[in-house]
């Protein structure tokens, strides 16, 4: 037994542990990709799927290679792939350059990953000490990688995630000839079906858990890179201090972690308003799901002993990422949109519905028209407030504190509700993988442990569906146009106008069955005005003609400029 771990095999690790990771280290780099490549939600979801699948679909080959040429000769040559690629992906000036270098990056990846596994003799001497550093690598990397990622793109840009890649996969192709073995065994053990897409599914709920977060962050709550990168590394964390807990037995300890990621991902449903810190316990409570359970499957319950092994394992797992990453893209794209257009309703509805003047209201009426389409909405709506409130005073000032307060609270509202169906699928593929191998529950070894780690985790989740419950931010309500509301006061001439204004939106809009906050988004025109006459079968016209049609025509040329009608 080896008592002394080479540094040829820590750097072998590390790099091992960064060729999983690279499916997960672009998470946070996500948002400033969208905009440089002009990425749609599946393009982003592509730029990690397409390294999964190719990276899973990759390995049996890259078995066969490595049986043929040797670990050392397969894991120098994947390695350096994985470098090069990587020069590829920082110089990319198109989402499918980047995409077919991020191919050729799995396609080095898997080589090296399954040298790695042979250099690093994890199968069958338990007492090498080695064997911590690939289990290492090979439960924990993934889950590291956000963080690394968004320390990189916070410090540098997305591309230097690329960058520093290159002489890491250089030092990894060297480290691989420095270390001889003999020739490891190929033969792969008894196929195990259960816990294998247990395991699977796992990978992929905690693939989806990570990819939604970094969006909700980031895109959703317009949070700093570095800080989304500090938030999303409490889930390794707490995994590690998780891991070192190995006195559950193996089916017992994967079945209660695999619960617990399910419970915590759901946890983060009911998050209440945009703070960080809210994320923790839900990431904790996952996090340790996370640390009992990949162990106890990754070469626990199911074997990983040989290459073979280790091919089947490791496809698992990536097969699982990539249909959550899937099933995830085509559930969060279109929530996104909707949630960006009901937010932008909202907004209106509680601008129209405010006492800010209204001449400053229609000042703002053009400018939150840039909101929505921007790569964080919810930044360039804090922005545009802060910037309009900066010149008021009076009562007008505290009229329009109360409106941004209100706004901000009823874009987030909708933001969180987009990611909902997100996180109910990524905990349902937990809880599932928990199921698989829920006949662990009934082994009388566990039995002291399972109700006090059910309890508390269902505890945890009644507490945020409670607080979610006192303090999430309500969404405003959209009023039906055809009853008659109670409209802001203003006095004067400007007052009086604007009442026939609303007015007139209001018999409009129950007129054509909208609400007036379509009504109002459409007489900017563009493809908002396509989508209201597609949907209600009514023209809305322009704002020129909506005046003349409420006889204020000669408000036309003064209100054109301020809407861009």
């Amino acid at each position: 037994m080896k008592t002394r771990i080479s540094t040829s095999a820590i750097l072998v690790a590390i790099v091992a542990g960064l060729a999983l990771a690279d499916s997960s280290v672009v998470a946070l780099a996500l948002p400033p990709i969208r905009v440089d490549l002009n990425a749609s939600i599946y393009g982003l979801a592509g730029v990690i799927g397409a390294y999964v699948i190719v990276l899973g679909l990759a390995l049996y080959p890259a078995a066969v290679v490595s049986r043929h040429f040797g670990a050392a000769r397969t894991g120098m040559v994947g390695f350096a792939v994985l470098g090069i690629a990587s020069i590829g992906c920082a110089l990319a000036d198109s989402l499918h350059v980047l995409l077919l270098f991020r191919g050729l990056q799995a396609l080095g990846g898997a080589a090296g990953v399954l040298a790695a596994f042979d250099l690093l003799d994890p199968g069958d001497k338990e007492g090498n000490e080695e064997r911590h550093l690939w289990i290492a690598a090979a439960v924990f990397g993934t889950a590291a990688g956000p963080a690394v990622g968004g320390l990189l793109t916070q410090a540098f840009d997305w591309r230097s995630i690329f960058w520093i890649q290159v002489p890491i996969g250089v030092i990894g192709a060297i480290a691989c000839m420095q270390i001889s073995i003999p020739q490891p065994t190929h033969h792969a053990s008894p196929f195990k079906w259960r816990p294998l897409v247990s395991l699977g599914l796992l990978a992929g709920g905690l693939a989806a858990v990570l990819f939604t977060l970094v969006l909700q962050l980031v895109a959703g709550w317009h949070v700093e890179p570095i800080v989304g990168a500090l938030t999303v590394s409490v889930l390794p964390v707490t995994a590690i201090v998780a891991y070192r807990n190995n006195k559950i037995p193996e089916g017992p300890r994967a079945a209660l972690g695999c619960l617990m990621v399910g419970l915590g991902t759901l946890c983060l449903i009911f998050v209440p308003g945009a703070g960080v810190l809210w994320t923790v316990p839900a990431q904790a409570l996952a996090g340790i799901g996370m640390g009992l359970a990949l162990p106890a499957l990754n070469g626990g319950l199911v074997p990983e002993k040989t290459t073979a092994d280790a091919a089947r394992l490791l496809t698992a797992r990536h097969i699982g990422i990539f249909l959550a990453l899937v099933v995830i893209a085509a559930l969060v794209r279109p929530a996104l949109n909707e949630s960006s257009r009901t937010g932008e309703q909202q907004v209106l509805a509680a601008l129209l519905d405010s006492d800010v003047s209204p001449g400053t209201k229609i000042s703002l009426l053009t400018s939150l028209k840039d909101v929505v389409n921007s790569d964080s909405p919810r930044g360039k709506l804090q922005e545009t407030l802060d910037s309009k409130a900066k010149g008021l005073g009076g009562k007008d000032r505290v009229a329009f504190a109360a409106f941004q307060s209100r706004a901000d609270d009823a874009f987030v509202a909708a933001v969180n509700k987009a990611f909902r169906w997100a996180y109910i699928v990524a905990g349902l593929m937990a809880l599932i993988a928990a199921l698989l191998v829920s006949d662990s529950l009934y082994l009388g070894a566990f039995s002291r442990f399972r109700l006090p780690a059910l309890g508390a985790g269902l505890v945890v989740l009644a507490m945020y569906f409670g607080v979610h419950a006192a303090l999430a931010p309500k969404p405003v309500k959209l009023a039906d146009p055809c009853q008659t509301r109670k409209l802001p006061e203003s006095s004067g001439f400007i007052g009086a106008i604007q009442t026939q204004l609303l007015q007139s939106l209001d018999k409009t809009a129950c007129a054509n069955g909208s609400s007036r906050e379509e009504l109002l988004i459409a007489l900017g025109g563009g493809s908002a005005a396509d989508d209201y006459r597609a949907k209600f079968g009514h023209d809305p016209g322009d704002l020129t003609s909506f005046l003349a049609r409420s006889g204020l025509s000669g408000l036309s040329n003064l209100l054109k400029g301020f809407l861009g009608g």
